[in-house]
């Protein structure tokens, strides 16, 4: 957040800048995570905890352009299902401006940050939000990001696909009758003797669109200009 307030206290003329909603969703994989760790499962590898299906991802995102070439941002996103599974994270970027033209952009990037994930066990055959069982997990998002922009003086409009990648930094699993056990971040793939491994692979690929409300003049530009810059011709008076 004091990031994103950055982002507007700096801002000025001579530079875009926009803050604005986002929302978005995850295409693969088809349930979340791809590997479920096996803390949370049982012997016979049924999962104790529901894995994602369907899910919304709602959030804020700030940028701010150093030059023609590219730009930082932030962006704080919240996730879930409505269901047994929610999820915060933060994350700062930069991304490079793959094209000249200023109305519309391509524009590819990455970013890092912090984030928490609750899997819980949905009571009833749609969940519901009762959980029996809970995996808590804190994790590192590392994301990469292509889209398109288009803008015009005050607003701009975003659409891009991400993958992400969740690394974990910690795992706690709570069963139903309240009892813990944390699993590493590092998992003993070849462990001997029925050792669980911790093994999971929080890996998202998606959609996001975004709407910022800012600067987005050209550097430069009076009232008179239009869009690209140029100044407006005069009609004239023919009284």
């Amino acid at each position: 957040m004091m990031l994103l307030l950055a982002i507007v206290s700096s801002a000025h003329a001579e530079h875009w800048w926009g803050v604005g909603p986002t929302i978005g969703t995850m295409g693969f994989p088809v349930e979340y995570p791809a590997l479920m760790p096996a803390l949370a499962q049982n012997n016979d590898g049924d999962n104790l905890v529901d894995p994602v299906l369907f899910d919304l991802r709602v959030g804020a995102h700030g940028v701010y352009y150093l030059g023609d070439g590219g730009r930082i941002g932030a962006r704080l996103l919240y996730a879930g299902n409505f269901a047994a599974w929610a999820s915060q994270e933060i994350t700062v970027e930069y991304d490079w401006v793959l094209t000249k033209s200023d109305s519309f952009q391509v524009i590819g990037g990455g970013g890092l940050g912090f984030g928490h994930d609750n899997f819980g066990k949905g009571e009833g055959e749609n969940g519901g939000g009762a959980t029996e069982a809970n995996l808590d997990v804190t994790y590192f998002p590392l994301r990469a990001q292509i889209g398109i922009l288009w803008r015009d003086r005050t607003r701009a409009y975003e659409a891009n696909l991400f993958g992400t990648w969740h690394i974990a930094g910690d795992q706690t699993f709570t069963n139903a009758q309240g009892e813990k056990e944390k699993g590493t971040a590092v998992s003993d793939l070849f462990a001997d003797g029925g050792t669980k491994s911790d093994a999971a692979l929080y890996v998202a690929v998606g959609a996001e669109v975004t709407v910022y409300f800012g600067n987005f003049k050209t550097k430069g530009k009076s009232k008179n200009d239009d869009d690209d810059g140029k100044k407006k011709k005069k009609k004239k008076n023919k009284d």
